[in-house]
Order: C-alpha cells, then structure tokens, then sequence
C-alpha cells in the first residue's frame, strides 16, 4: 500500500539535478587563480551538500583560509556565470514534480538561496514549487532540522505527512530529526554508503520509484 503524503521536500544537488561538474569546474577555477592543481571531480563531489563554505574550507588547504572571503567571492563570480554549463536534470524529475502536482513541493538546499532559484528557473522547474529554501534561508542548514520545521509549520503539515528526498546523509539527517519520512536517492553526488548507513526509511535508484511508495 503506498503512503499518503501531502509535503514533499526535494534536496537540489544531487537530487533533481546533476550540479557535479559545474561545481568542480568553479572550485578547480579557483585553484588554479591560486596556484593549486585542479582535485579529481570526484574528490570534489564528496564535499558537496553542505553549502559553499564547506565544500571550499574542505577542498583548499590551510594557507587558503586566511583569505577566505575573497576566495569565497572568486568562487561565486566565477559560479553564478557558469551555473548551467553542463547541470541537468536528472531523468524523470519533470515526471515526479508532475505526478506530485496536487501536494505541496518544496527544495530545500543547502547551497546559496539565490543560485537555487537561478538553476531552478534555468532548468524550467522553478514554477513547481511551492517554495524555495537555500543554505542562508534559516539560520541552520542541513543536516539540522531547521529548514524542514520552518515548512511544515509554513504550510501546517505534520511531519508523519511530510516526506524528505535527497542523495546525501545530511538530507536523511535534517529528515529525522525533523521526523518526517525520509527517502535516499543512490544516483546523487553522495556516496552509497554514506546514505546507506543514515538509514533512510525508503532507498530508490530512480526518482519515478517514488510514485511506487508514495501518492
């Protein structure tokens, strides 16, 4: 029998779309400007999903931090004009967002609120959404429940209602301590294990299997 559900939060990168390269692109960009070699895509994948702090404390080295700011700015410039460079949906998300149309849908993202809603409206799916919440929308980001509480009580949602999808512990994380049901996505840009071992309630390999569980 599939559960009823009336909220369904999407993670962005990873989840609906295939953000990788231009992420590695914009961080290899910045090491280069600073003198470093380029770090293998997926050595870089591994640091996404936390927001642009994280993934630029984690991929420079020590000497870095002490300009943080400026190469923080370095890395956005260079972002924000190359967000939809290669980035992708990934297959079947217009066809979920479709058959989820009579819920409320939301993403929740860790990564800057305004480069979300600029890949959303570039893909075309900004207009699925109810709302849009990025890593400087609340004051905690994933994996704290933060985001997730601020949308069930936006739009009076139990959390037994509510369910969370991403490719990343920290998605199925902000999920249970939100007590929403939680449902990890292998393709992502996380690692297998890693999701695995957060033990989401339900673990898909294609988001069209979400309409195999949920209505």
């Amino acid at each position: 029998m599939k559960k009823e559900i009336e909220l369904v939060m999407f993670d962005l990168d990873g989840t609906l779309a295939d953000t990788g390269q231009d992420l590695a692109n914009a961080l290899n960009y910045v090491r280069s400007r600073l003198g470093l070699e380029p770090l293998d895509d997926r050595l870089v994948y591994g640091h996404v999903g936390r927001g642009v702090e994280h993934l630029l404390r984690s991929s420079l080295p020590e000497k870095c931090q002490e300009r943080f700011q400026e190469v923080m700015e370095l890395f956005l410039k260079r972002y924000e004009t190359h967000l939809l460079d290669t980035t992708v949906l990934y297959p079947n998300t217009r066809e979920i967002l479709d058959y989820f149309q009579q819920k409320k849908r939301v993403v929740i993202s860790n990564k800057l609120r305004r480069l979300t809603v600029s890949i959303l409206r570039g893909l075309g799916i900004e207009v699925c959404f109810d709302a849009i919440l990025g890593g400087d929308s609340v004051a905690e980001k994933k994996p704290g429940p933060g985001p997730l509480n601020q949308v069930l009580s936006s739009f009076g949602v139990g959390p037994v209602k509510a369910l969370m999808v991403g490719d990343m512990g920290t998605d199925i994380e902000a999920g249970k301590r939100a007590g929403v049901v939680t449902c990890g996505v292998t393709y992502g840009l996380g690692k297998k294990e890693e999701l695995v071992t957060a033990r989401p309630d339900f673990l898909i390999d294609d988001l069209s299997q979400l309409s195999k569980y949920f209505c």
